[in-house]
């Protein structure tokens, strides 16, 4: 059932479990890949003391922030920021020692496979850590990368000519990366926004500005839909609530002391109806509540609730002069073959009969002529 507080979701909510999903993916490729690298290294004899500490740590992360995530949803923040810190040390101090070691690069195995995982460090920065987080990250990484390439120039270690174009080659397509990642943030920045103000927008056309509640074009559109579709064993329900005397507290303490009283009767109201129900301020003084299911007398001592809940409001003025407040209510049970409008125009006369029986209290309206 349409509440007011579940108009729509925002593109924030939808973004973060698109977000939980793919780095779940991602800890979870992670995981295989690093098993199956691992594994083929061994084979072939090309582990190092530093991946034999490397390994087991990379798959160990992976292992803890999938299952911290999965048991865990509200930890991702932390598991992203674990997870990109770890594996980016890993990498960045196996790129520090190959570096240093006085071998021509091309062909080599160690040295391909580093720079063919340092992509790695840039996508897990863009896609886990906030946008701003994330471009310092890679920018960082870069210069890492940079600084590691002038040390072993500096350090009077061999160049080859095709080591030189290919750490030139590699510096700009890793900076190429940076960019495009950059980019792709910036467009879903561009989308989240988008998508946010398209929420507000729909929730301002959903919703009363003063009371937060939903409005007439809403809940005219729920009526209907439930009197079109509501199988009639729910027993849904309709209250037209209207506040007695409500001119005289415009009159005797002024507009903005109504609005108070306006915005403290819708507040009673939504804290005394189920989560399934909805409240809507039907206009003026009067409020709207539409029930899709109902059972028995539940709804006689629901509105008698309401109308004591109401009369009971502690609302004062500046001088602390209190604020009568009191509601009628008129009751009306949807019957077959009813539309909307019927069932709507049969609450309306039950409250007029409310108002015409002395007021603040309730009544319920006939059944309609067959």
């Amino acid at each position: 059932m349409v509440q007011n507080s579940d108009i729509v979701y925002s593109a924030t909510q939808h973004i973060d479990r698109l977000m939980r999903r793919v780095v779940l993916l991602m800890f979870g490729a992670g995981v295989l890949s690093v098993l199956a690298i691992w594994r083929l290294e061994a084979i072939d004899g090309r582990i190092d003391p530093i991946d034999r500490v490397g390994y087991p740590g990379m798959v160990l992360v992976f292992s803890a922030s999938f299952l911290a995530l999965w048991r865990f949803p509200k930890v991702l923040v932390y598991v992203r920021w674990i997870g990109f810190m770890s594996i980016t040390l890993v990498l960045l101090v196996d790129l520090w020692q190959q570096m240093r070691v006085h071998a021509p690069l091309i062909g080599d195995y160690d040295s391909l496979t580093l720079w063919n995982w340092l992509p790695l460090c840039y996508a897990m920065a863009f896609f886990v850590l906030a946008p701003r987080h994330a471009f310092m990250a890679a920018a960082a990484i870069l210069v890492f990368f940079a600084c590691c390439a002038v040390m072993r120039g500096s350090a009077g270690t061999p160049w080859a000519a095709q080591d030189r174009a290919l750490m030139i080659n590699t510096l700009i397509a890793h900076a190429v990366l940076v960019v495009c990642l950059t980019g792709m943030v910036w467009l879903k920045h561009v989308v989240t926004v988008q998508g946010e103000q398209a929420t507000r927008l729909k929730l301002l056309a959903a919703t009363d500005p003063l009371t937060g509640l939903a409005n007439r074009r809403l809940t005219l559109q729920l009526l209907d839909q439930l009197a079109r579709d509501a199988p009639l064993e729910l027993a849904p329900v309709v209250m037209l609530c209207d506040l007695d005397h409500f001119k005289h507290v415009n009159d005797g303490w002024g507009h903005a002391m109504g609005d108070q009283v306006l915005v403290a009767v819708a507040s009673a109201l939504r804290a005394s109806t189920r989560d399934a129900d909805t409240v809507a301020r039907w206009g003026g003084e009067e409020f709207l509540i539409v029930l899709p299911s109902t059972r028995g007398l539940e709804i006689t001592e629901l509105a008698e609730r309401l109308r004591v809940r109401v009369e009971s409001l502690q609302v004062a003025d500046r001088h602390q002069c209190p604020v009568p407040v009191t509601l009628s209510i008129g009751i009306a049970r949807l019957a077959a073959r009813e539309t909307g409008s019927s069932w709507l125009k049969r609450a309306d006369e039950a409250l007029y009969r409310a108002k015409n029986d002395g007021r603040n209290c309730c009544r319920i309206a006939e059944p309609p002529e067959s």
